[in-house]
C-alpha cells in the first residue's frame, strides 16, 4: 500500500526511471547468480580413477608433455586390490624397463586433488612430479626415481614416506602431516628442502640417507627431527642448514652417527632456533660447523663427535639445566666466533671479536667446572690462555713497552711452568730441571761444604793407608768419593737456594754467591706459582 501511494505521487518521468533502475538491478542479480552457479560447478571436483590418469599419460606419444590434473577426486576402484605398478605392467608390458620399473614421460602435476586412498608409488621413474594443495590418506614412494619431486601445501592424514629412491631435487614445503615424514633406506638425494611443514603427532626422520647436494631443514612445526646413519656430501659453497624462526615453537633435534663431508667452502649451520633438546653424538664433521643464535631450553649433548674443521658458537645460549659436552672434540684451536679465530694480525687488532672468542672459551670452561670435568676444564682454560698469549704478543709488537713485554713473557712462563696453572705436577718437574741446572753451575765454584768434605775424605784416606800396606783401589775410591761429594754438595746448595730455606751465611764466595741469590729469587717466584696452581686444582 505504501509503495502504491509513493508511486502515485511520482511524476511520470520519475516513474519510468525507477522502473529502469529496478530492471537493471534484476538483470545484474540474475547474472551474479549465474556466475555463482557456474563457479560452483567448476569447483566441484571431477571424479577420476588413478588408473585412468596414468593410462592417459602412458598413451601420450609426445616427447616432453606436461600433464596437469587439477581439482579431481581420485579413486582407486579399478585396481581391485592390485598395485598400480602391477596393473600398468600388465596393460603396458612394452613400457616396463629392464629393472621392472615404468618411466612416466614429461611433467606430471597434481593440484587441488583429493585421493580417496593412499598414494603408493613403487618403481616409477618420473621426470618432474608435483603434488600441491591436495589431500592424501598416506603418501609413499618406494624405489622411484625423480629429476624433481615437489610436495607443496598438501594434507596427509597419516605419513609421508620416501625409501630406496633417487632424486636430483626434492622439495617438501608447507605440508600438514598427521604422523611423520620419513626418508630412509638408502635414498640418494641432491638438493633437499624440507621447510615450513607441520607434523602433528610424530617426527621428521631421516635415516640411512645419502645426499650430494645442499640440505635445508627449516622452520618445521614438529616435536623432533631425527637424522641418523646418513652421509651428507656437501658441494662447493653448499650447506646443511637447520633453522627455526623465533615465533615457531621449540623442538628437539637429534643427529647420530652421520658424516658431513665437503671442502673449505662447505658449511653446516644450526641457525636461529630454540631447541628443547639438541643432541649431537658420534658424528663426523669434515666441514666447518656454525651454531648461530641458538637457545637450548632443556638439554644439550655434544658427545663423541669428530670435528675436522672449525666450530663456531655465535650468540649461543647453553642450557641452564643440562649440558653434556667434552673438550677433546673441540681442542686444537677449533673454536671460532663466527669466522673469527684470533690468528692473523688483522683479527688480533679486533678487540670486540677477540673478546667474543674468549667469552666462548670462558663459557665452556664454566660448564666443565660445573660438571666436575676437571680434565676438560683445564685443557679448555690452557688453550684460552694461549689464545690470549697471541694477543699479548701482538700488543707488545704494536707498543713495545716494558709492561706489555712483562705480560707477554709471564704468559709464556706460566705455559712452560704450570700449563697456565692447570698442572702442578709440571711445576715439580720444571723445578727439578731448574735445580739441576744451577747445581751444574755450582760445580765450577767449590763451596765451603766442598772443602770440608775433601778434608774429611783425605783424613779417611790416610787412615786407610795406615791399616793397609797395599791400596791399589784407594786412589780410585778417593776420586770417586770426591766427585760424589761435590755433586751432592752442589745439588744441596741448589735445593737450599731454590726453596729459600736460608743459610745463615751463604757457604760460597764470588760469582757463586750471586747465583745463589738469583736462584733464591727464581725459586720464591716459581714456588709461589706452584702453590697457587696446587690450590686451584684442589679447590676445583
Amino acid at each position: 500500500m505504501l509503495i502504491f501511494v509513493y508511486l502515485k505521487r511520482l511524476k511520470a518521468n520519475h516513474f519510468v526511471n525507477f522502473i529502469s533502475i529496478l530492471l537493471r538491478s534484476l538483470v545484474l542479480f540474475l547474472a551474479l547468480c549465474s556466475i555463482a552457479i557456474s563457479s560452483s560447478a567448476q569447483t566441484s571436483p571431477q571424479k577420476i580413477d588413478i588408473v585412468d590418469m596414468f593410462v592417459q599419460v602412458l598413451n601420450n606419444s609426445e616427447s616432453s608433455p606436461e600433464y596437469v590434473f587439477d581439482n579431481y577426486l581420485v579413486q582407486s576402484n579399478k585396481l581391485e586390490g592390485k598395485s598400480l605398478l602391477t596393473y600398468l605392467s600388465n596393460r603396458f608390458p612394452e613400457k616396463v624397463n629392464a629393472n621392472g620399473s615404468i618411466t612416466i614421460p614429461g611433467n606430471l602435476i597434481f593440484s587441488n586433488c583429493v585421493f580417496v586412498k593412499s598414494l603408493d608409488l613403487e618403481k616409477f621413474n618420473f621426470k618432474n612430479l608435483s603434488l600441491s594443495n591436495s589431500f592424501f590418506d598416506n603418501q609413499k614412494f618406494n624405489n622411484c626415481f625423480f629429476e624433481s619431486l615437489v610436495l607443496d601445501q598438501n594434507k596427509i592424514s597419516n605419513a609421508l614416506e620416501l625409501s630406496n629412491s633417487k632424486l636430483n631435487v626434492i622439495e617438501i614445503k608447507g605440508n600438514v602431516v598427521d604422523y611423520e615424514i620419513y626418508i630412509t633406506k638408502d635414498s640418494i638425494v641432491g638438493d633437499t628442502y624440507i621447510e615450513n611443514n607441520e607434523v602433528s603427532d610424530g617426527e621428521i626422520v631421516i635415516s640411512k640417507f645419502y645426499s650430494n647436494g645442499s640440505v635445508t631443514l627449516g622452520n618445521n612445526q614438529v616435536s623432533g627431527i631425527l637424522i641418523e646413519d646418513s652421509d651428507f656430501n656437501i658441494p662447493e659453497y653448499g650447506e646443511f642448514n637447520n633453522y627455526k624462526l623465533a615465533e615457531n615453537s621449540s623442538s628437539d633435534l637429534y643427529l647420530t652417527g652421520n658424516s658431513f663431508r665437503g671442502d673449505s667452502t662447505s658449511k653446516v649451520y644450526f641457525s636461529k632456533g630454540n631447541y628443547l633438546n639438541l643432541d649431537l653424538r658420534d658424528n663426523q664433521f669434515e666441514v666447518n660447523v656454525f651454531f648461530v643464535e641458538n637457545k637450548i631450553e632443556e638439554r644439550f649433548f655434544l658427545v663423541n663427535n669428530s670435528f675436522l674443521g672449525h666450530v663456531s658458537f655465535e650468540k649461543f645460549l647453553f642450557s641452564e639445566t643440562w649440558n653434556e659436552l667434552y673438550w677433546k672434540q673441540l681442542s686444537g684451536y677449533k673454536l671460532r666466533f663466527a669466522d673469527y679465530a684470533g690468528e692473523t694480525k688483522e683479527e688480533l687488532s679486533d678487540e670486540i671479536g677477540f673478546s667474543n672468542l674468549i667469552n666462548i672459551y670462558k663459557g665452556l670452561h664454566t660448564i666443565f667446572l660445573s660438571r666436575g670435568d676437571l680434565e676438560s676444564a683445564n685443557a679448555c682454560y690452557s688453550e684460552m690462555k694461549q689464545v690470549q698469549g697471541r694477543r699479548l704478543k701482538y700488543l707488545f709488537k704494536e707498543d713495545s713497552t716494558f709492561g706489555n713485554f712483562l705480560r707477554w713473557q709471564l704468559n709464556v712462563l706460566l705455559k712452560i711452568y704450570t700449563n697456565h696453572g692447570t698442572d702442578p705436577g709440571l711445576a715439580v718437574v720444571m723445578s727439578f730441571f731448574v735445580i739441576l741446572l744451577f747445581a751444574m753451575l755450582y760445580l765450577f765454584f767449590p763451596s765451603e761444604w766442598d772443602r770440608d768434605s775433601v778434608t774429611r775424605l783425605l783424613i779417611s784416606y790416610e787412615q786407610f793407608l795406615q791399616r793397609k800396606k797395599k791400596a791399589n783401589v784407594a786412589p780410585l775410591l778417593v776420586v770417586f768419593g770426591s766427585v760424589t761429594l761435590t755433586l751432592i754438595n752442589a745439588v744441596t746448595l741448589s735445593i737450599n737456594s731454590f726453596v729459600t730455606l736460608g743459610f745463615g751465611s751463604i757457604p760460597t764466595k764470588g760469582f757463586a754467591r750471586y747465583l745463589c741469590i738469583i736462584e733464591g729469587f727464581i725459586g720464591w717466584f716459581l714456588l709461589s706459582i706452584f702453590t697457587v696452581a696446587l690450590i686451584n686444582q684442589v679447590l676445583a
